[in-house]
């Protein structure tokens, strides 16, 4: 595994225990068992490897729409795919879900380019879907912007509260519970 991912991995975890701002670089660079030196190698600062672990997950949503554009299928199976991919990736690390839902919040705090893209993009792509499939006749006449945004704040405060709730083992079926949901909702 390459360090610079070994150092994202080992973060997620510290983070998601401590919370960001009682993160020390010594602690991720213990848990990575690397020396706290190579951390500085690959990012200038803590503020660095939080924008890493953003930057990767909002580039792999990223990937995966791009790759659903491609595909001739309905804008709302496209949001179920989405939908699904980021969950099973929530269900399998739940400190994920963690950092992305505790520090997600402060994107103005930390100045970070990448939780204000992934906070604003992501939203943004489902969007562009629901414009998609309203355009026809898929869904009703439903702000597209707006529930762009609740369709991406509601995914990742639902793994957040199932992990603090203690019921991470229930994220699966949870979430497609959610996802059929939020489409029967907006269907025509």
């Amino acid at each position: 595994m390459r360090k610079k991912e070994l150092i994202r991995l080992s973060a997620t975890k510290i983070i998601a225990r401590d919370g960001f701002c009682k993160t020390k670089v010594q602690s991720i660079a213990d848990d990575a068992k690397i020396a706290v030196g190579t951390v500085y190698i690959y990012f200038k600062n803590k503020d660095g490897i939080l924008d890493y672990i953003f930057e990767t997950q909002h580039k792999k949503i990223v990937k995966l729409s791009e790759k659903l554009e491609s595909q001739n299928i309905p804008p709302l199976e496209k949001i179920k795919k989405i939908l699904r991919y980021h969950f099973e990736e929530l269900r399998k690390n739940p400190d994920l879900s963690s950092v992305l839902a505790q520090e997600g919040k402060m994107p103005v705090v930390y100045g970070s380019p990448w939780i204000k893209d992934g906070f604003v993009g992501i939203p943004y792509i489902f969007q562009k879907m629901l414009d998609e499939s309203k355009e026809i006749g898929e869904i009703r006449d439903i702000d597209t912007e707006l529930f762009g945004a609740i369709i991406f704040f509601t995914g990742i405060e639902t793994a957040y509260l199932l992990q603090i709730q203690g019921k991470q083992d229930k994220h699966y079926s949870e979430f497609n519970e959610l996802v059929t949901f939020i489409i029967n909702g907006i269907k025509s």
